[in-house]
């Protein structure tokens, strides 16, 4: 699974905490996706999440859930007819995307405020936590959605513990 992400994936730092995402890479002068080949997809088949989730982009609410905004980075993004993020969802997303977007979403601001508490001899070891719960310690034979919500659980009670353990 790591190798994916060296290859495939560049890390993106949305927080001064170490809150990171991770985001296709590009390729070519126009930033065209890494799997873009003859103007064709070379995954379809496989549709991940940033795929389907393409031209949005998710940010958090105050109440838990999320908000869908248009993707504007570059001119190309997104062009044409109008088109509604909850049609879309309903469309590209099953329930099971739709409640790991949920958790991932909803945990995002808890996360990167304990990330910030961290005192400074444990933020590379909250670091390296995030990482690997986020990222890394799945199964992949088991579903995904328990295991991201058992993981953020598994988190947030590590980042707390590194906050007591300097008090």
């Amino acid at each position: 699974m790591d190798e994916i992400f060296v290859r495939y994936a560049e890390p993106v730092p949305l927080d001064k905490s170490g809150y990171t995402v991770y985001m296709l890479k590009t390729t070519g002068p126009d930033d065209a996706c890494i799997f873009l080949k003859d103007n064709r997809c070379t995954i379809q088949q496989a549709k991940p999440t940033a795929c389907r989730l393409y031209p949005f982009v998710a940010e958090p609410t105050p109440d838990g859930g999320c908000k869908f905004l248009l993707s504007m980075e570059q001119n190309h993004h997104f062009k044409g007819g109008q088109v509604q993020a909850g049609r879309w969802m309903k469309k590209y997303f099953s329930p099971e995307d739709r409640e790991f977007m949920r958790i991932d979403i909803g945990s995002a601001p808890v996360i990167a405020l304990l990330m910030r508490k961290v005192p400074a001899l444990e933020q590379k070891r909250a670091i390296m936590q995030y990482l690997w719960y986020r990222f890394s310690d799945f199964d992949l034979d088991r579903p995904l959605v328990e295991q991201y919500r058992q993981n953020t659980i598994k988190l947030v009670a590590a980042l707390k513990e590194m906050q007591e353990v300097s008090t």
